[in-house]
């Protein structure tokens, strides 16, 4: 496939997860690399398609401000796919815990099941990756989106110890998460559950970048983009980043995405 096909392919595709999402999108930009005023473009194209994925802000980002776009292609998708964040999430969670997911997820969907000591609460919209504990009849009936982290009425043993979620675009004091999080969030919070967003490689903009992506994201074809806004300091207790997990206050100013604006200004 010509790489210029192959890029329009890869803007198309439907639900990708991020770690191929890179990959590809990395391959094609970099056939553009002598090419500036292309490369931008495109990259402001694959933007226009995906625009809640931060990584791939992240990826642009670096190839458009570093002195070598193969060489920092390369190096963002030997970064993305080395991610250590779902160890960190891991070892953050202690044994016989049980947790509560919402929503599909490409780093903590293979930590939970890859735990059998894990109890997993899933809630409306969970994924099938809620591990054998999830299907067992015990959880026939759970109860709507988030009710089961507070509901003492709810399934037998449905209180979770913690609510995981996870975002693909995280800012300085907010996060993209998908639908019904924010409420799931919010009941956890009332019952005093902590609430753990997974935010790995790539996933954490700057706050000019944030704000432009999010312009971008206001103009998209559908509402908001199908996004809901999670207020990390209301809301989060830890990020799980690729260095531990942290208390939001803590990754403010951590992001490793360079400044570009020229990303999101009309090509």
């Amino acid at each position: 496939m010509h790489p210029i096909e192959r890029l329009r392919y890869v803007a198309r595709a439907g639900a990708v997860p991020v770690v191929p999402l890179v990959r590809e999108s990395a391959a094609a930009l970099a056939t553009m690399a002598d090419d500036p005023m292309g490369l931008l473009t495109s990259c402001r194209r694959l933007l226009d398609r995906r625009p809640g994925c931060a990584p791939l802000v992240w990826l642009a980002a670096r190839m458009l401000t570093g002195p070598d776009p193969r060489s920092e292609a390369a190096a963002a998708v030997a970064e993305i796919e080395a991610d250590p964040t779902g160890h960190e999430l891991d070892h953050g969670l202690g044994h016989g815990l049980t947790v509560a997911a919402l929503g599909d997820s490409d780093i903590a969907g293979p930590v939970l099941q890859s735990r059998p000591d894990l109890r997993i609460v899933p809630l409306d919209g969970a994924p099938d990756w809620c591990g054998p504990d999830a299907a067992a009849g015990d959880l026939d009936g759970l109860a709507p989106v988030a009710a089961a982290v507070d509901d003492p009425d709810g399934p037998a043993n449905a209180a979770a110890d913690v609510l995981v979620l996870e975002s693909d675009c995280v800012g300085p004091s907010a996060a993209l998460v998908g639908p019904g999080a924010v409420e799931a969030a919010d009941r956890a919070r009332a019952s005093a559950t902590p609430v753990w967003l997974v935010a790995g490689v790539g996933r954490v903009l700057p706050a000019a970048m944030w704000s432009l992506a999010t312009a971008r994201l206001d103009r998209s074809r559908q509402p908001n983009g199908g996004y809901e806004v999670l207020d990390l300091d209301r809301l989060v207790t830890q990020v799980v980043t690729p260095v531990g997990l942290r208390t939001p206050d803590r990754i403010r100013g951590r992001s490793d995405c360079p400044s570009a604006p020229e990303l999101f200004r009309p090509g």
